[in-house]
């Protein structure tokens, strides 16, 4: 039997591996803490993956000049 408290765990796991952020899944879930959410939305390798892959981008994307600094 699956109980209503994991789907809504993997509900959120889901979301946030797909690149919702931790306040949008907070609201959908109706927490009034983040802390709630938290506990609800679990890391995963994808979701590292994607932490990381996004830093990643960020800091290529980034062109310092070192003349200019």
């Amino acid at each position: 039997m699956v109980l209503k408290k994991s789907i809504r765990h993997s509900y959120a796991t889901h979301l946030l591996e797909r690149g919702l952020s931790l306040r949008h899944i907070q609201v959908l879930l109706g927490h009034a803490s983040p802390v709630t959410t938290a506990r609800y939305a679990h890391l995963t390798d994808i979701t590292e993956k994607n932490s990381r892959d996004t830093i990643n981008a960020l800091i290529n994307e980034i062109h310092v000049d070192l003349k200019k600094v």
